[in-house]
């Protein structure tokens, strides 16, 4: 009995490590696309992956789990990257057909860019915020007044750079001209 507990002891302690080993090398990757793939292709080929694989295969029972196709080749989904390395949870992980695979892919990366500019957009909002207002200005200002702030102040440097005539009362819906912009500033670009 010790005996066994022992070996499940040794045996966690390595699948942990295993899970740090490739934990750190995702890490290292990040912000280097042709690495993280690398990385991520070496990833599904390791026993780690495997058994992770292998319980939601288990869990699917041999269906997708979209539509509900048998399948003979099931693909195995993830939901999420954030934690990609031996760290997924079960729900972060689908059995798909090929067919919802594509689709669920979309989805995701649809949703990781949305995610992605919108976390620009509030990095931008937040160092406007801080160099006029200061690190409290959290604490200090009406949210809602500095993002109105920091609008105009894009919408000032937009009509600059276009050659427009800046209109600081102007009515968002009906100007033509600041939909473009806001359209560029919610795609990241403006």
């Amino acid at each position: 009995m010790v005996n066994n507990d022992w070996k499940r002891w040794q045996e966690n302690k390595l699948r942990e490590q295993r899970i740090g080993e490739w934990t750190s090398r995702f890490e290292k990757a990040d912000g280097n696309s042709r690495e993280w793939q690398n990385v991520y292709r070496a990833y599904l080929q390791s026993d780690v992956w495997k058994e992770k694989r292998r319980q939601v295969l288990d869990r699917a029972n041999g269906k997708c789990e979209k539509c509900g196709v048998i399948l003979l080749d099931p693909d195995v989904h993830h939901l999420t990257y954030d934690r990609v390395g031996g760290n997924e949870r079960l729900d972060d992980l689908m059995v798909l057909c090929f067919p919802c695979h594509r689709k669920a892919d979309k989805q995701r990366d649809r949703e990781t860019d949305e995610r992605r500019t919108a976390s620009y957009y509030q990095a931008r909002l937040h160092g406007f915020a801080t160099r006029i207002y200061g690190d409290m200005w959290w604490y200090e200002k009406d949210h809602e007044e500095v993002e109105i702030e920091f609008i105009k102040f894009l919408y000032k440097k937009y009509c600059e750079e276009y050659g427009l005539e800046f209109d600081p009362h102007l009515d968002p819906e009906s100007n033509i001209d600041f939909m473009e912009f806001w359209n560029q500033v919610l795609n990241g670009e403006g």
